[in-house]
């Protein structure tokens, strides 16, 4: 299917496909339009978006980016992608939201505000279409539970009863205070006590210790720190390896901070003895600073020297006016030391109708039959 050549009519709106040619030039269409939404991810971005379908390998993958419009007005879009990936260990031709390989969150069908259930009805009711995309296996991950898809699938239309909502992952998250000194008086007494112990510390034992926030777009330089810091760590945990420390990754964040303008995210880099011993990468969106990736010197493990980091740009954060920090996907248990609570986030499944996508929904449910009983015997065992 040629990309851009096919229209849709669904009740009230009109589908079509954003041509490859036409992606690169649709960057204001596109923000113009988030913008307007209800949505506050950064993740569902143009810049974010574009940069990961031009990075990637394009030779098995297919855009599939879904312009919804009310006569001639844009009012939704849909950014997915398809190609060939795995399920369960067994290959498939998946649809996919685009940037779902660069660790992406918040994801979703974003809409003019008034548009949204019409939208998602749209996207997936041609998603679900025979002979529309020739593919086994839907698979939207990063949807959190205040997104479109997920109001539209939690409705109880007909439309949705083949489509499975499945718990992902938690995302630790805070809202920010006027001031850093009353975001520290939530925090419970003995995350204050344990913070400023580590605080005296390192400032104890070291004469020289700087912290610099330096705006994403006007230092790109700061890329090569955090993939040197983030790879000393890695390489300090015996049997683990990081899924960052990537030449496709590095490509695609340095293309990413070429095409970011002023205020869209920072740097937090600390300095100790004049060189670099932390430094936390931080994407900024509608007042919400996400905190994607971090790095650090295991010579200052023993002062947590990332905790210490933590705590620098969540005091920057407050006085750039952000109104919450946001931990992304995660669940380590440092960070719900900071946050009062979480987002769920969910994957929506859907198996396409033909010989391959029933058979995958059959292992599929198999072997969530096989991890429930295996879970209840769990739980009766450690009663025991």
């Amino acid at each position: 299917m040629k990309s851009g050549s096919v229209g849709v009519e669904a009740p009230g709106i009109t589908l079509r496909l954003l041509s490859e040619e036409d992606f690169s030039q649709y960057r204001g269409p596109w923000n113009t339009l988030l913008e307007a939404s209800t949505s506050e991810s950064f993740f569902l971005k143009w810049e974010w978006i574009y940069t990961f379908w031009e990075t990637i390998e394009k030779r098995d993958a297919m855009l599939l980016v879904w312009l919804c419009h009310d006569g001639t007005e844009l009012v939704g879009i849909a950014p997915l992608y398809l190609y060939s990936s795995t399920f369960m260990r067994l290959p498939v031709r998946k649809v996919a939201f685009l940037g779902d390989r660069v660790a992406s969150d918040y994801m979703d069908v974003f809409t003019k505000p008034g548009y949204e259930e019409i939208c998602c009805h749209g996207v997936l009711q041609k998603m679900r279409e025979q002979g529309a995309v020739a593919y086994d296996l839907l698979e939207l991950n990063g949807v959190c539970a205040d997104s479109n898809l997920y109001h539209y699938l939690s409705s109880g239309s007909p439309q949705t009863k083949d489509v499975m909502v499945q718990p992902s992952f938690e995302c630790p998250r805070t809202r920010l205070d006027t001031s850093f000194e009353e975001y520290i008086s939530r925090l419970g007494a003995g995350t204050r006590y344990d913070l400023g112990r580590k605080q005296r510390r390192i400032e104890r034992d070291h004469d020289s210790i700087h912290t610099e926030h330096s705006d994403l777009a006007q230092s790109p330089q700061m890329l090569d720190v955090l993939f040197s810091l983030h790879k000393d760590r890695w390489d300090s945990l015996r049997g683990k390896t990081s899924t960052f420390d990537t030449a496709f990754r590095k490509s695609f964040n340095e293309r990413l901070l070429q095409r970011l303008g002023a205020g869209e995210g920072f740097f937090s880099c600390v300095s100790v003895d004049d060189k670099p011993a932390s430094i936390l990468y931080i994407l900024g969106y509608k007042g919400n600073a996400f905190f994607y990736q971090n790095g650090w010197a295991p010579a200052f493990a023993n002062y947590s020297i990332g905790i210490y980091n933590i705590q620098q740009a969540i005091h920057h954060a407050i006085e750039a006016g952000y109104r919450s920090f946001d931990f992304l996907r995660g669940e380590e248990e440092y960070k719900y030391r900071f946050c009062e609570g979480a987002r769920q986030a969910y994957a929506i499944l859907y198996f396409n109708k033909g010989i391959s996508g029933h058979a995958l929904r059959r292992i599929f449910l198999a072997r969530q039959k096989v991890k429930k009983i295996l879970s209840k015997r769990q739980v009766v065992g450690n009663r025991e």
